[in-house]
């Protein structure tokens, strides 16, 4: 996904649903109308233990002009775990188990067999906070672009979903992010906006919707040759959390990515392509 862990909140919190006391009355007061019950509201805990989730997406992608249909499924392992800051914001260190990517170029032809684009474990940092999700490699890699290991970066960070402490059913929230990704050796600055909304409460579980709306902005080449990549994105996520771990038990969601690629040669007019990519992504907690 142009491309959910934890479930995490920013602020204090106690691992559990907490609503208001309400006083009670003394028994030579007079009757008084009944007191209209406190909303629950959230209230996930400080430190979020390591956990697993198997992720998979299904990407269908289209070329203007190319005639066929590529397809690219791809298969991870990612566990996180994390703890909460004195400033609130959340420091989460993690991995990427296992990578695999199957492409297929349209129907009519086998797919290719899966093969791991990993060297092997890649180690994860993160930090969560109101602004930004910020995720990198450990040790730091010397160029993401178009590299292996940020892609599967990309895929776990999809997995940090925030959700902030004392928020009740039917609030909303929304969250800016700024990441870089590549396509065919260009750098894309992606500015991403999810705005979310808590669909449902109870003592046991929390359901968040989120929609997710993204711009895309790149430029690469040489002196003989530049290509330009702009485009946008949509999406909806659906988030399922246990409201006592605070961990995200099942993310489901799609994208729909439009890009314009123009391809500039000295001398000759810009040559344009469309490309849509149409995917479906899971992650299920798996322990």
């Amino acid at each position: 996904m142009a491309s959910a862990l934890l479930l995490t909140a920013c602020g204090g919190g106690g691992g559990r649903v907490s609503t208001a006391a309400t006083p009670v009355s003394g028994a030579a007061a007079p009757a008084l109308p009944a007191a209209v019950p406190a909303p629950l509201r959230v209230a996930l805990p400080a430190r979020l233990v390591s956990t697993t989730w198997r992720v998979q997406s299904s990407a269908r992608v289209t070329v203007t002009g190319d005639g066929g249909e590529q397809r690219i499924d791809s298969d991870a392992v990612v566990s996180w775990s994390a703890e909460r800051q004195p400033h609130g914001a959340l420091r989460a260190s993690g991995q990427v188990d296992s990578f695999t990517v199957r492409t297929e170029l349209d129907s009519r032809r086998p797919a290719t067999a899966p093969a791991p684009v990993l060297p092997g474990l890649i180690l994860l940092d993160a930090t969560l906070d109101s602004g930004a999700v910020r995720v990198s490699t450990r040790p730091p890699l010397a160029n993401e672009c178009d590299r292996p290991e940020a892609s599967a970066a990309a895929v776990a960070r999809d997995l940090l979903v925030r959700v902030p402490n004392g928020v009740a059913l039917g609030d909303r929230w929304r969250d800016s992010v700024v990441t870089l990704t590549c396509r065919s050796g260009v750098p894309i600055v992606v500015h991403t906006t999810v705005l979310s909304q808590l669909e449902e409460l109870t003592d046991e579980v929390l359901v968040v919707r989120r929609d997710l709306a993204a711009r895309y902005q790149g430029k690469g080449g040489t002196a003989f040759r530049t290509l330009e990549l702009t485009g946008t994105g949509v999406g909806a996520q659906r988030a399922r959390v246990h409201a006592l771990r605070g961990t995200l038990e099942r993310l489901e969601g799609t994208m729909t990515l439009t890009l314009q690629a123009t391809e500039r040669l000295p001398g000759s007019a810009p040559r344009s392509q469309q490309i849509v990519q149409r995917t479906e992504f899971s992650a299920v907690r798996a322990r």
